[in-house]
Formats: C-alpha cells, sequence, structure tokens
C-alpha cells in the first residue's frame, strides 16, 4: 500500500468520501463538501464572467474596434433592473437576449430533432438493422396517429409502436444508469489508486 502524500490527492478525496456519505444519510461532512461545491462553482463563474468581460469587451474596445460598444451598453443596461424608476430599461437587452436565444434554439431544435431525424430515417432496408429502424419509427409514428380509430392494420401497428418506445425509454433508462456507475467507478478508482495506491491506475 502505497498512500498518496500530495495534500490535493488528500483534499480531493476526503470530498469524495463527504459526497458518498450522503449515501448513509444527510450529515455535516457532506454538507460541507456541498457548500464547498457550490463557493467554488460561484468562484468560477464570477472569474469566468470577468475573463468574458476582459477577452471580448475591454480589449477589443481598446484596440480601437468601437463596434463592441453596443453589446457593452445592452449589457450594463441589465443593470438598470436594480432601479425602480429605470428598470423598464432593462427588458430591452432582455428582448435581445430571448430573441437570440430562442433563434438559436429553434434552428438547434429543428437541425438536431426534425432534419437530422428524418434523415437517419430515409434509409434503404437493405439490412436488418435498417429494416427494424423503419418499421420502429412507422410504428411508432403511427401510435399518435389519432385521426382514425386504431383498429385493422392500425391497431397491431400501434401496439408495436408502443413496445418500440417501452424497449427505447428502457435503453436511455440503461443508458443514464450505465453513465451514473462509471462516474462511480471513477471516484472508487481514484480512491483505492490514486490516494490509498491499492490499485495501479
Amino acid at each position: 500500500m502505497n498512500i498518496s502524500t500530495s495534500i490535493g490527492v488528500w483534499i480531493a478525496a476526503l470530498c469524495t468520501i463527504g459526497l458518498l456519505s450522503f449515501f448513509y444519510k444527510d450529515n455535516a461532512w457532506y454538507k460541507l463538501v456541498e457548500y464547498l461545491y457550490v463557493g467554488a462553482a460561484a468562484g468560477h463563474a464570477i472569474t469566468l464572467g470577468w475573463y468574458n468581460v476582459r477577452d471580448l469587451g475591454i480589449k477589443p474596445l481598446s484596440a480601437g474596434k468601437m463596434i463592441y460598444v453596443l453589446p457593452i451598453l445592452l449589457g450594463l443596461m441589465l443593470y438598470t433592473r436594480f432601479s425602480k424608476s429605470n428598470a423598464w430599461v432593462s427588458r430591452i437587452p432582455m428582448g435581445f437576449l430571448i430573441g437570440i436565444g430562442t433563434g438559436m434554439a429553434i434552428r438547434g431544435t429543428i437541425g438536431s430533432q426534425i432534419v437530422e431525424q428524418i434523415r437517419a430515417t430515409l434509409i434503404a432496408p437493405n439490412t436488418i438493422n435498417n429494416v427494424i429502424i423503419i418499421i420502429g419509427v412507422l410504428t411508432t409514428m403511427s401510435y399518435f396517429f389519432f385521426s382514425w380509430e386504431q383498429k385493422g392494420v392500425l391497431g397491431p401497428a400501434a401496439r408495436i409502436g408502443r413496445l418500440v418506445m417501452m424497449v427505447t425509454f428502457g435503453a436511455a433508462f440503461g443508458n443514464t444508469v450505465m453513465g451514473r456507475m462509471s462516474l462511480l467507478i471513477a471516484r472508487l478508482q481514484y480512491l483505492w489508486g490514486n490516494w490509498l495506491g491499492l490499485i495501479k491506475v
């Protein structure tokens, strides 16, 4: 056994044990580590915010790029929210933020969840995997087809579509569990390997 002598490894190991202690019950050690994590995240966010202001605002302005005055003014206008008489001014940059965010979200959603989904389904039925994908998509769509009563061909297709969705949700849940397990395994490897030296990592 070769225990680490690094103070950073010890701090990380003790914080990891503190977080894992929540499996037993809520305790003071867990809360301390939780507060440390939240505080470090807040400090990191403030530091990144300052770097963004410096690199994307102050430096371009000092280099003579006066076009950056407009986004800086819009950003400063957000702080009028703290004044009761001038709070309405903050609605102008907020409108820009909401509009730009909505436009980017719609573009990303249409591209990834509509266009790419359709493109991934338009495949030749030349392999068993492609046939399963095509049947799964068509039967799942038939499950949500409410214009006709689900009888005749539509009834079995809708039932198959429901089974396809159940399998898909199960696979997604299993993938989530596996992701969480891989994070836990990484932490245990850190404790047993990097900290205690019981295993090679």
